[in-house]
């Protein structure tokens, strides 16, 4: 089936004598940025399952690209939170900024310590100059997507509508009480002064399935600035601190194809909430205090959660975060148990040095039972508690951080972390974790295998990027892991070990190829007989490799071609059944017009089972990322159009299409579909005022 591809390699061949002439568009036009590409948050992204098929983007990203970091007017806190930099780099950033005043454009990054052109070109999307009046960023429609940056009132309205094409079972059988389409609306309004921003967020979403367009409504109104209150919000918001471990409720990175830089989480305190995931949130007001090198943060919450409870006890029994209500029993589920919380946090911060410590309780309307071995360690009972400590300290090129948190079971979690940077040669990166069977935590998402499943793991990682050559790009990590108590899934204490190895190759200028392993050997229990006929079960090793090569091809800025194959082999010690799989891809990426962007992928799988899927990272309609798991043998393919008919306006829509040979079905349960293609319709609009 690779033959048939072909013709795309020659086309790539074919144009590098064209492309060798193509000039440097960096160089012809100052800080030109594509803001549409999705190669970055690809990076970011791409190792995370939690992404599936048109989730949303990630809050903060998204909120990140439409309001980039002010190089000549942004604090260290708000510099560190852009992807890519670590502690070292943003004290650089300062430092070049107080000895230079300001930056006169964003291109004048590469003056800074530790800024590579293959850096800046990375975290260039998330970052503007506004004072130098150089900035040329354009999005996929070709337009400036920092519109009317002067104006002291902005307002940003989306929708999204997105509908599968064939008909699922819970609609046949009318368990889904509502309609087909998924929609989504937000307006977002900013009023800037000289010295404050007033923020108003409303969200509204509906799921596929459900009745109400307002089945999910969020929104808040919040106050930002200079001096002693640094920010307040009412309404709804998130809380992520240091690592982690005392608290955290909003998305963070998994293990990926950046080996250092996405590793340590970037606690972005206090930020009003403007997702459509019904869970990753609190309800009801908080505050940001700072004065001189202390900070306080302050925060109450009275919020709702999805869970099963069994009427006769008034008992809850398990949580659910899906946040799906279209069956009788998911509606049933829907706000079943409230929580009222409390706490603050108090951070002392001086140049190199931060010191943190974060405590809050809170009380649920109704006692959580461990209702069966799978709940065996996780919270219980009526209220929860969470002590914190954290630390992030920085020494010339030497960063150490960490964080110990102890919840309400006096079991105590820690992770602790060592990073060399040697400034355009290699970072490296050590890590060790341990997180108690008997940590029961609430709201927190330390790294970890598992990923957000702060319990029961210990584990060591050592990480390194490095740039052997000029042109040559390597990250590599490897990551021992132990599940030292038994567990619902695993009756008995396993282990296992993680090793990625990724190569990027500039050849020339526009031309990347990609060279990715990866190898993960885990412990798992798997159900066999014994002599005499028994059922028992027995630890098996379960190792699975995926090799990956790929190539870009950028032409010129309005011409992109890519490719990719990837190979993943699944092999069992004893008892388990080995299979394998295969995936290939081609795109192409237009800008016929100067607001037009089309974008097309043709997509080939073929593996043995679900065992051995392969993730297929895609862009889709603004404001939503897309990570399939393909499986079985067959196709798919989507097409994506980006229009900006006007500079403050912009539709999206996408078509994709996944075809399954050999099958007479796909899906199950209500998802059941009669027939061998899945195929969906997503269509966005944004416009700015």
């Amino acid at each position: 089936m690779i033959i048939k591809y072909c013709p795309v390699i020659l086309i790539c061949a074919i144009f590098q004598n064209h492309l060798s002439a193509q000039t440097d568009i960096l160089n012809n036009v100052p800080d030109t940025t594509d803001s549409g590409n999705s190669l970055t948050e690809e990076s970011l992204l791409e190792e995370t399952a939690e992404l599936q098929d048109g989730e949303e983007n990630p809050d903060f990203l998204e909120n990140l690209k439409r309001n980039p970091v002010d190089l000549n007017s942004a604090s260290s806190d708000e510099i560190n939170l852009i992807p890519f930099l670590n502690s070292v780099i943003t004290r650089n950033i300062i430092s070049y900024r107080n000895k230079n005043v300001q930056f006169k454009s964003r291109r004048s990054l590469l003056k800074v310590d530790g800024i590579t052109e293959d850096l800046y070109n990375k975290i260039k999307i998330y970052v503007t100059a506004k004072k130098s009046g150089k900035n040329n960023q354009k999005d996929a429609s070709g337009k400036n997507p920092a519109l009317k940056q002067n104006n002291k009132f902005k307002t940003l309205f989306i929708s999204r509508f997105s509908q599968d094409l064939q008909q699922k079972a819970g609609y046949l059988n009318r368990k889904y009480e509502g309609s087909k389409p998924k929609i989504y609306f937000r307006i977002n309004s900013v009023l800037s002064g000289v010295k404050y921003q007033l923020e108003t967020n409303i969200t509204l979403e509906k799921d596929a399935g459900e009745k109400n367009l307002t089945d999910f409504v969020s929104g808040f109104a919040g106050l930002s600035r200079s001096g002693i209150i640094n920010s307040v919000i009412a309404g709804d918001y998130t809380l992520n601190f240091a690592q982690g471990l005392a608290m955290w409720n909003s998305f963070s990175y998994s293990k990926g194809t950046e080996a250092v830089s996405p590793f340590k989480k970037k606690g972005r305190n206090l930020s009003g909430y403007r997702s459509a995931n019904e869970v990753q949130f609190f309800r009801g007001a908080a505050a940001d205090l700072r004065h001189g090198n202390f900070g306080v943060n302050l925060f109450y919450s009275d919020n709702y959660y999805d869970a099963s409870y069994r009427l006769n006890q008034d008992e809850i029994s398990g949580f659910y975060y899906d946040g799906y209500h279209r069956t009788s029993s998911e509606i049933q589920r829907k706000n079943s148990v409230k929580e009222k919380l409390t706490g603050g946090r108090i951070t002392f911060n001086r140049e190199g040095l931060t010191l943190g410590v974060t405590y809050w309780r809170s009380r649920f309307s109704k006692p959580v039972i461990k209702d069966s071995l799978q709940q065996l360690f996780n919270f219980s009972g009526n209220s929860a508690n969470m002590t914190g400590a954290d630390y992030d300290f920085v020494v010339r090129n030497i960063t150490v951080y960490g964080e110990w948190a102890r919840s309400q079971t006096g079991a105590v979690a820690s992770i602790n972390s060592l990073q060399f940077t040697f400034f355009r040669i290699a970072d490296i990166l050590f890590s060790y974790r341990n997180y108690p069977y008997d940590f029961a935590p609430v709201h927190s998402a330390g790294f970890g295998e598992r990923s957000g499943n702060t319990r029961n793991e210990r584990g060591f990682y050592a990480g390194i990027s490095f740039k052997p050559f000029k042109g040559i790009d390597i990250n590599a990590y490897f990551d021992q892991f132990k599940f030292p108590y038994r567990s619902f899934a695993e009756p008995v204490s396993v282990s296992g070990n993680d090793f990625l190895a990724c190569a990027e190759w500039k050849a020339d200028k526009g031309m990347m190829f990609i060279l990715k392993y990866k190898s993960e050997i885990s412990e798992e229990t798997k159900a066999t007989f014994d002599e005499y006929g028994r059922s028992i079960k027995r630890v098996d090793s379960r190792n699975q490799i995926n090799v990956r090569a790929g190539m870009i091809y950028q032409v010129n800025r309005n011409f992109r071609l890519r490719s990719r194959f990837e190979f993943v082999n699944v092999d069992y010690g004893h008892y388990g059944s080995d299979n394998k799989g295969m995936l290939f891809y081609s795109d192409i990426r237009l800008n016929p017009l100067n607001r037009l962007t089309l974008d097309f992928r043709y997509i080939i799988f073929d593996t043995d089972n679900y065992d051995s899927r392969i993730y297929e990272f895609e862009n889709d309609i603004e404001g939503v990322m897309t990570n399939v798991p393909l499986y079985g043998n067959g196709r798919r393919l989507y097409l994506l159009i980006n229009y900006a008919p006007f500079s403050y306006i912009r539709f999206s829509g996408k078509y994709s299409e996944t075809y399954i040979d050999g099958v007479k079905n796909t899906g199950s349960g209500n998802d059941f579909i009669e027939g061998n293609i899945n195929n969906r319709l997503s269509l966005g609009l944004e416009i700015k005022l």
